[in-house]
């Protein structure tokens, strides 16, 4: 008799996934299925970086392979959540970055693969069944089917886009926000800053009553930071240099900022009970991170603290994509004429199609070779709009301008 697989695993296989209708659009199968030359097809769907990583980091492996005692002890295990040297100057790079009054200190650093894996491990460790987790409206599509491994928890959410006016509105709905908490109590409140997929900032005043409210029910906060040094358009927001506290959590990854999206590293700032929790999670699950992007990362930061080399290529990588966010932000305006939201950081912006997302999607990609992201699966709030993504395109910004005509020119012949 044939062995079947887990009633969990089964549901989340059945289950419509925003993460794989993307995927099968880019699909080079279905390019030749809609009849489309791949060489011609523009993608703004790839969640992903595309500056050049640092020189100093390509050395810093260059000189650990050169080593061969050095390389040689990358290839055995480190410790479970990290190597001491790396987290040590985890906190170094924090503090440089965002002010060395942070409070944290190695021992509330843990180490992973990648913030995707930490995110699913602190749902685990923060989560039982019967528990609820609290989400904004729209927010990262891979939240509800990372917790949708854990048996009867509840998702709710808060929107925070004026859909009508095409706004975001976190700092218009501070008090609703810590009276929702109140009165909703959920165990898990995760936020993401910049936002995915919205590239909104968070205002601190937004999340200071989320604390103020989570200390008061016994709740965790938890920001997802993947992004948080792609920031713009003024000062950077007073949480972004908290330290970890019993009810708020932080996940970081080195994948967007330093372009480690294949060396992934991932780390959670935490307490202590929580660090210890990790630990004995991903000693069931992971086992350990990987010893030669730590040591990497761990020289990088060291040397580039020292020759000041890293806060000039932060600004630097920034700036460029904060130029991208405007060039794709004319475009629409110009060639779709259709409401989006201006980024304050990170990748993305979302427009207003006034269509059901997943059909258009599909129909856009059909008849304009141009890829872009339905917004149903980041929540209620986008389900008649697209994401759009200009972080693979930083250097191509003529196929920003480009994919945007196309894409115009069949939404004024369409009947959406």
């Amino acid at each position: 008799m044939k062995p079947t697989i887990s009633k969990n695993v089964s549901k989340f296989k059945c289950t419509k996934s925003p993460v794989r209708e993307i995927m099968d659009l880019a699909n080079p199968q279905f390019f030749k299925q809609a009849g489309l030359n791949p060489t011609e097809v523009i993608s703004f769907s790839g969640g992903w970086v595309n500056h050049e990583s640092p020189d100093e980091l390509r050395k810093a492996y260059g000189d650990i392979i050169q080593n061969r005692q050095r390389f040689h002890f990358s290839g055995g295990y480190p410790p479970t959540i990290g190597l001491t040297e790396c987290r040590n100057a985890i906190v170094d790079f924090e503090k440089h970055i965002f002010g060395q009054e942070m409070n944290l200190k190695p021992e509330n650093i843990a180490i992973g693969c990648n913030s995707s894996q930490m995110t699913f491990n602190l749902m685990h460790i923060m989560l039982s069944p019967g528990d609820t987790l609290l989400l904004t409206d729209p927010s990262y599509c891979n939240y509800p089917s990372q917790v949708s491994a854990i048996d009867g928890v509840k998702i709710i959410r808060f929107p925070v886009l004026d859909v009508a006016k095409w706004r975001y509105i976190a700092d218009e709905k501070t008090a609703e926000f810590a009276k929702f908490i109140r009165s909703e109590k959920p165990k898990m409140i995760l936020l993401c800053a910049p936002d995915n997929p919205t590239s909104q900032i968070p205002p601190t005043e937004f999340i200071k009553a989320a604390l103020e409210a989570a200390v008061e029910i016994g709740s965790f906060l938890v920001i997802d930071f993947a992004y948080k040094t792609l920031i713009w358009n003024g000062d950077v927001p007073e949480y972004f240099s908290w330290g970890p506290t019993e009810n708020y959590v932080s996940i970081h990854s080195n994948s967007k900022w330093c372009r480690g999206l294949g060396r992934r590293l991932g780390w959670v700032e935490a307490p202590p009970e929580i660090i210890e929790a990790l630990e004995a999670v991903q000693g069931s699950s992971i086992l350990c991170p990987d010893t030669l992007h730590q040591m990497a990362l761990t020289d990088y930061i060291t040397n580039g603290i020292e020759s000041n080399s890293i806060i000039p290529y932060i600004h630097k990588t920034a700036r460029l994509y904060e130029t991208a966010a405007k060039r794709t932000v004319e475009a629409i305006d110009k060639h779709l004429k259709l409401p989006c939201l201006v980024p304050q950081g990170g990748l993305y912006t979302v427009v207003h199609v006034d269509a059901e997302s997943s059909e258009i999607t599909r129909r856009i990609v059909e008849n304009t070779g141009v890829i872009v992201v339905p917004g149903w699966g980041f929540g209620e709030t986008l389900k008649n709009a697209v994401r759009l993504s200009y972080g693979p395109l930083v250097h191509s910004l003529d196929k920003i301008d480009e994919g945007m005509k196309r894409i115009g020119k069949f939404l004024a012949t369409c009947n959406r």
